[in-house]
Protein backbone atom coordinates (compact mmCIF):
# COMPACT_ATOMS: atom_id res chain seq x y z
CA UNK A 1 0.00 0.00 0.00
CA UNK A 2 3.16 2.77 0.82
CA UNK A 3 4.46 2.11 -2.69
CA UNK A 4 1.02 2.19 -4.26
CA UNK A 5 0.17 5.53 -2.31
CA UNK A 6 3.95 6.61 -3.34
CA UNK A 7 3.07 5.62 -7.02
CA UNK A 8 0.13 7.36 -7.42
CA UNK A 9 1.32 11.08 -5.73
CA UNK A 10 3.98 10.42 -8.34
CA UNK A 11 1.27 9.97 -10.67
CA UNK A 12 -0.63 13.54 -9.00
CA UNK A 13 2.26 15.28 -9.35
CA UNK A 14 3.11 14.45 -12.80
CA UNK A 15 -0.43 14.89 -14.11
CA UNK A 16 -0.04 18.31 -12.48
CA UNK A 17 2.97 19.38 -13.77
CA UNK A 18 3.11 17.02 -17.17
CA UNK A 19 7.17 18.76 -18.20
CA UNK A 20 7.70 19.84 -14.82
CA UNK A 21 7.63 17.14 -12.68
CA UNK A 22 11.25 16.65 -11.82
CA UNK A 23 12.06 20.42 -11.45
CA UNK A 24 9.49 20.55 -8.38
CA UNK A 25 11.24 18.26 -6.60
CA UNK A 26 14.74 19.60 -7.19
CA UNK A 27 14.69 21.74 -4.75
CA UNK A 28 14.71 18.90 -1.77
CA UNK A 29 17.30 17.13 -3.59
CA UNK A 30 19.43 20.34 -2.86
CA UNK A 31 18.74 20.96 0.53
CA UNK A 32 18.69 17.56 1.11
CA UNK A 33 22.88 17.21 -0.08
CA UNK A 34 23.53 20.54 1.85
CA UNK A 35 22.34 19.11 5.02
CA UNK A 36 24.11 15.53 5.29
CA UNK A 37 27.11 18.25 3.83
CA UNK A 38 27.73 16.49 0.19
CA UNK A 39 28.94 17.53 -2.95
CA UNK A 40 27.28 16.84 -6.36
CA UNK A 41 30.26 16.96 -8.48
CA UNK A 42 27.67 17.28 -11.67
CA UNK A 43 25.67 19.76 -10.00
CA UNK A 44 26.65 22.65 -12.69
CA UNK A 45 25.15 19.85 -15.48
CA UNK A 46 21.91 18.91 -13.46
CA UNK A 47 19.70 21.60 -14.83
CA UNK A 48 20.61 20.84 -18.23
CA UNK A 49 20.53 17.55 -17.76
CA UNK A 50 16.86 17.47 -16.13
CA UNK A 51 15.20 19.69 -19.51
CA UNK A 52 16.39 16.61 -21.45
CA UNK A 53 14.57 14.62 -19.70
CA UNK A 54 11.40 16.52 -18.71
CA UNK A 55 11.94 17.82 -22.53
CA UNK A 56 10.56 14.52 -23.90
CA UNK A 57 7.52 14.96 -22.52
CA UNK A 58 6.91 18.78 -23.09
CA UNK A 59 5.49 18.09 -26.62
CA UNK A 60 3.26 15.04 -25.98
CA UNK A 61 1.34 16.64 -22.90
CA UNK A 62 -1.89 14.49 -23.42
CA UNK A 63 0.40 10.95 -24.24
CA UNK A 64 1.87 11.62 -20.25
CA UNK A 65 -1.38 12.90 -18.87
CA UNK A 66 -2.92 9.51 -20.17
CA UNK A 67 0.06 7.66 -18.63
CA UNK A 68 0.25 9.14 -15.14
CA UNK A 69 -3.82 9.04 -14.59
CA UNK A 70 -3.99 5.50 -15.72
CA UNK A 71 -0.89 4.76 -14.17
CA UNK A 72 -2.09 6.43 -10.80
CA UNK A 73 -5.86 4.82 -11.31
CA UNK A 74 -4.29 1.64 -11.66
CA UNK A 75 -1.76 1.69 -8.61
CA UNK A 76 -4.59 2.98 -6.44
CA UNK A 77 -6.90 0.44 -7.35
CA UNK A 78 -4.57 -2.68 -7.63
CA UNK A 79 -3.97 -3.42 -4.16
CA UNK A 80 -7.57 -4.08 -3.35
CA UNK A 81 -7.40 -7.03 -6.11
CA UNK A 82 -5.30 -8.90 -3.14
CA UNK A 83 -7.53 -8.58 -0.40
CA UNK A 84 -8.64 -12.30 0.33
CA UNK A 85 -12.14 -11.00 2.77
CA UNK A 86 -13.05 -8.70 -0.50
CA UNK A 87 -13.00 -11.37 -2.97
CA UNK A 88 -14.19 -13.54 -0.79
CA UNK A 89 -17.21 -11.12 0.34
CA UNK A 90 -17.55 -9.08 -2.99
CA UNK A 91 -16.46 -11.64 -5.41
CA UNK A 92 -18.79 -9.53 -7.86
CA UNK A 93 -17.11 -6.38 -7.20
CA UNK A 94 -13.60 -8.36 -7.59
CA UNK A 95 -14.34 -9.47 -11.21
CA UNK A 96 -15.10 -6.00 -12.40
CA UNK A 97 -12.92 -4.35 -10.72
CA UNK A 98 -10.08 -6.49 -12.46
CA UNK A 99 -11.85 -5.93 -15.60
CA UNK A 100 -11.42 -2.14 -15.04
CA UNK A 101 -7.71 -2.54 -14.16
CA UNK A 102 -7.22 -4.35 -17.25
CA UNK A 103 -8.38 -2.03 -19.37
CA UNK A 104 -6.11 0.88 -17.27
CA UNK A 105 -3.17 -0.86 -17.37
CA UNK A 106 -2.65 -0.99 -21.64
CA UNK A 107 -2.96 2.45 -21.96
CA UNK A 108 -0.47 3.09 -18.85
CA UNK A 109 2.00 0.53 -20.25
CA UNK A 110 1.53 1.88 -23.83
CA UNK A 111 2.69 4.93 -23.37
CA UNK A 112 5.11 4.18 -21.09
CA UNK A 113 6.70 2.57 -23.65
CA UNK A 114 6.40 5.06 -26.51
CA UNK A 115 8.31 7.58 -23.58
CA UNK A 116 10.97 4.80 -22.51
CA UNK A 117 11.49 2.85 -25.73
CA UNK A 118 11.20 5.53 -28.58
CA UNK A 119 12.58 8.88 -26.73
CA UNK A 120 14.41 7.39 -23.73
CA UNK A 121 16.80 9.61 -21.35
CA UNK A 122 19.09 6.78 -20.26
CA UNK A 123 19.62 5.49 -23.74
CA UNK A 124 19.34 1.68 -24.78
CA UNK A 125 19.72 0.32 -21.86
CA UNK A 126 16.42 1.95 -20.54
CA UNK A 127 15.04 1.52 -23.55
CA UNK A 128 15.45 -2.34 -23.11
CA UNK A 129 14.14 -2.24 -19.92
CA UNK A 130 11.05 -0.58 -20.31
CA UNK A 131 10.49 -3.10 -23.19
CA UNK A 132 11.28 -6.17 -21.01
CA UNK A 133 8.72 -4.66 -18.68
CA UNK A 134 6.54 -3.21 -20.73
CA UNK A 135 6.14 -6.80 -22.41
CA UNK A 136 6.18 -8.64 -18.67
CA UNK A 137 3.41 -6.22 -18.04
CA UNK A 138 1.07 -7.37 -21.05
CA UNK A 139 1.77 -10.90 -21.37
CA UNK A 140 1.25 -11.15 -17.51
CA UNK A 141 -2.25 -9.69 -17.97
CA UNK A 142 -3.26 -11.65 -20.99
CA UNK A 143 -2.32 -14.87 -19.01
CA UNK A 144 -4.20 -13.81 -16.21
CA UNK A 145 -7.27 -12.80 -17.65
CA UNK A 146 -7.04 -16.44 -20.09
CA UNK A 147 -6.03 -18.85 -16.59
CA UNK A 148 -9.96 -17.22 -15.42
CA UNK A 149 -11.86 -17.82 -18.04
CA UNK A 150 -10.37 -21.65 -17.55
CA UNK A 151 -11.30 -20.67 -13.81
CA UNK A 152 -7.68 -21.74 -13.25
CA UNK A 153 -7.59 -19.27 -9.90
CA UNK A 154 -4.13 -20.30 -9.13
CA UNK A 155 -2.53 -19.21 -12.43
CA UNK A 156 -5.08 -16.49 -12.52
CA UNK A 157 -3.75 -15.28 -9.05
CA UNK A 158 0.20 -15.60 -9.70
CA UNK A 159 0.22 -14.06 -13.54
CA UNK A 160 -2.63 -10.81 -11.78
CA UNK A 161 0.66 -10.97 -8.88
CA UNK A 162 3.71 -10.72 -11.43
CA UNK A 163 1.19 -7.78 -13.61
CA UNK A 164 0.96 -5.77 -10.43
CA UNK A 165 4.62 -6.14 -9.80
CA UNK A 166 6.06 -4.98 -13.02
CA UNK A 167 3.52 -1.46 -12.67
CA UNK A 168 4.24 -1.01 -8.53
CA UNK A 169 7.87 -2.05 -9.88
CA UNK A 170 7.83 2.36 -10.85
CA UNK A 171 7.11 2.59 -7.17
CA UNK A 172 9.82 0.92 -5.72
CA UNK A 173 12.18 2.78 -8.74
CA UNK A 174 11.64 6.19 -6.36
CA UNK A 175 11.92 4.65 -3.11
CA UNK A 176 15.41 3.76 -4.03
CA UNK A 177 16.26 6.60 -5.79
CA UNK A 178 17.57 8.50 -2.97
CA UNK A 179 19.74 6.17 -1.40
CA UNK A 180 21.32 5.79 -4.58
CA UNK A 181 21.35 9.01 -5.58
CA UNK A 182 23.49 10.05 -2.33
CA UNK A 183 25.86 7.12 -2.80
CA UNK A 184 26.64 7.16 -6.09
CA UNK A 185 26.62 10.57 -7.25
CA UNK A 186 29.35 10.74 -4.18
CA UNK A 187 31.40 8.12 -5.95
CA UNK A 188 31.55 10.32 -9.02
CA UNK A 189 28.62 8.09 -11.30
CA UNK A 190 27.07 10.66 -14.01
CA UNK A 191 23.11 11.45 -13.45
CA UNK A 192 22.43 9.20 -16.30
CA UNK A 193 24.13 6.14 -15.16
CA UNK A 194 22.46 6.46 -11.87
CA UNK A 195 19.21 6.78 -13.47
CA UNK A 196 19.46 4.15 -15.19
CA UNK A 197 20.86 2.03 -12.46
CA UNK A 198 17.77 2.99 -10.69
CA UNK A 199 15.58 1.64 -12.79
CA UNK A 200 17.33 -1.47 -12.95
CA UNK A 201 17.46 -1.94 -8.67
CA UNK A 202 14.23 -1.28 -8.42
CA UNK A 203 12.07 -3.26 -11.07
CA UNK A 204 14.80 -6.04 -10.04
CA UNK A 205 14.11 -5.92 -6.68
CA UNK A 206 10.24 -5.75 -7.20
CA UNK A 207 10.34 -8.40 -9.39
CA UNK A 208 12.39 -10.76 -7.33
CA UNK A 209 10.01 -10.05 -4.81
CA UNK A 210 6.70 -11.21 -6.53
CA UNK A 211 8.14 -14.48 -7.71
CA UNK A 212 9.95 -15.39 -3.98
CA UNK A 213 6.19 -14.31 -2.55
CA UNK A 214 4.43 -16.68 -5.81
CA UNK A 215 6.84 -19.91 -5.31
CA UNK A 216 6.49 -19.26 -0.90
CA UNK A 217 2.94 -19.01 -1.22
CA UNK A 218 2.51 -21.99 -3.56
CA UNK A 219 4.38 -24.04 -1.68
CA UNK A 220 3.39 -23.28 1.70
CA UNK A 221 0.01 -23.22 1.25
CA UNK A 222 -1.56 -24.39 -1.92
CA UNK A 223 -5.14 -24.04 -1.16
CA UNK A 224 -4.77 -20.67 -0.28
CA UNK A 225 -3.25 -20.13 -3.59
CA UNK A 226 -7.04 -21.25 -5.08
CA UNK A 227 -9.29 -19.82 -3.29
CA UNK A 228 -11.12 -17.64 -5.08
Amino acid sequence: MLLALLGVAAATLRTTFPAAAAARVEPVRTQLFERLHLVDPFADERPAELARSEGRYAPHPWLIVTHSVAGGLFLLAAPFQFSRRIRRDHLRWHRWSGRVLLLLGFPFVLTALYFGVLIPYGGPLEALLVAIIGALFMTSATRAWLAIRRRDIARHREWMLRMFASAISISTVRAVAVPLDLALTVAGLHIRTIFVITLWAGWILTLGAAELWIRRSRADSPSHAATP
